[in-house]
């Protein structure tokens, strides 16, 4: 048991420096019936919605294959995290984070050279954006550790540091939304994440006043859309064309030409590093783009019965993040939401934190009670001790 706890710990906590191990997700399927009666209704519902949108799109051939692996991805994520159950599985992510903020802060110094802290910061394959909702997440989980004081604390600096120079507004919201929604759930230790977030607030007015010119810290509270809205319209008109099923799982991009017009390139980390889009790339150029709005993207791609679907799976691990009165599960739940206004933080696969959403959904459900205490795939009673939960 304690070798099979090892096991686990180390792979969780290398995710973050590489994500392909999200995939290690699909070995829980086998664990399906662990779902409650509620919980299997939902995600069966989810599942037929999005291939039921996946035929109904201009390419059905290609549609419903992405479909059924992307929702089985999203399930099986959730499911790894009923396995899992507990929220504290989630501290071993700090590990892998840490290395991400160092590397990134390394290749913003390699890019930018001295004034690497008049930029914002870039990685080798972590975007912009996503270093910074790394740093609010380390945040959120670092608060939530129980460990010494000064692990807590060097941590939390670091994280707070890659948030702030990556100068993403969505990552600011996380960390807000998140701390704030941690708090009135009995998660009295998110007050310092409220506070952090004020004291930027405070710091960045100030430094407006003396006219000190740091682009990060300015643009954390700035309401620039930086282009959004184009990308906006150009989702608007998918969805206008086809409502019903969306244009496809990963074909919103050629919609989105405010940001597809440029070509194949990847992120700006990526381009600064000397690193292109290679020729066998192109073909697929647009499947990672997305429409920076939950809603507008899930509309784009699935359409209103994909998108029902979609609504559905979220409002039920809402339901079960609340239940569960976890501060940590609540956080990362409500600071996801407040980020998808701008951005699209749940789509999967990802190359940062995506698939930490969708664990945690899992490890909501299974606080909530919304599962069933499974040994060699037979229902068993709760009470009883049982194997390591992996």
């Amino acid at each position: 048991m304690f070798c099979v706890s090892k096991r686990w710990r180390w792979l969780i906590a290398l995710v973050p420096i590489f994500p392909p191990l999200y995939l290690a997700a699909f070995a829980a399927l086998r664990h399906w019936r662990s779902l409650g009666p509620l919980a299997q209704r939902v995600v069966l519902f989810y599942l037929g919605t999005q291939v039921a949108a996946a035929l109904l799109t201009p390419n059905p051939l290609a549609s419903v294959p992405l479909a059924l692996l992307r929702g089985l991805f999203v399930v099986s994520l959730i499911l790894a995290g009923v396995r899992l159950r507990d929220p504290g599985w989630l501290h071993y992510l700090l590990a892998g984070l840490v290395v991400v903020y160092l590397l990134a802060f390394a290749s913003t110094y390699q890019a930018y050279g001295a004034h690497w802290w008049q930029r914002r910061l870039i990685h080798p394959y972590y975007t912009t954006v996503s270093v910074g909702l790394a740093g609010a997440v380390g945040l959120l989980i670092a608060l939530d550790w129980q460990a010494r004081w000064w692990w807590k604390l060097l941590i939390g600096i670091l994280a707070l540091a890659a948030l702030v120079f990556s100068g993403s507004r969505g990552a600011m919201a996380v960390l807000m939304v998140g701390a704030l929604m941690a708090l009135l759930a009995n998660g009295r230790h998110y007050l310092g994440g409220l506070a952090v977030g004020s004291g930027l607030a405070v710091i960045t007015y100030i430094l407006i006043n003396l006219k000190q010119n740091i682009f990060t810290f300015q643009r954390l509270f700035s309401f620039n859309l930086s282009g959004r809205d184009k990308v906006w319209q150009g989702a608007l008109k998918a969805i206008h064309t086809y409502p019903w099923g969306g244009v496809g799982p990963y074909q919103l991009g050629p919609w989105l030409q405010h940001l597809y017009k440029h070509g194949c390139h990847l992120w700006i980390g990526a381009a600064r590093l000397g690193l292109g889009c290679p020729s066998w790339l192109n073909s697929f150029y647009g499947a990672w783009l997305i429409a920076h709005n939950l809603l507008l993207h899930s509309l784009g791609e699935t359409g209103v019965v994909g998108t029902a679907g979609y609504f559905a799976l979220l409002a039920l691990i809402s339901y079960a993040a609340m239940r569960s009165r976890k501060p940590l599960l609540v956080a990362i739940f409500f600071g996801y939401l407040a980020m998808s206004l701008v951005d699209n933080p749940m789509a999967v696969p990802s190359l940062h934190l995506a698939e930490v959403f969708w664990v945690a959904g899992g490890m909501a459900l299974a606080q909530a009670g919304l599962t069933v205490p499974l040994e060699q795939g037979v229902a068993v009673d709760d009470n009883q001790p049982r194997p390591d939960a992996l």
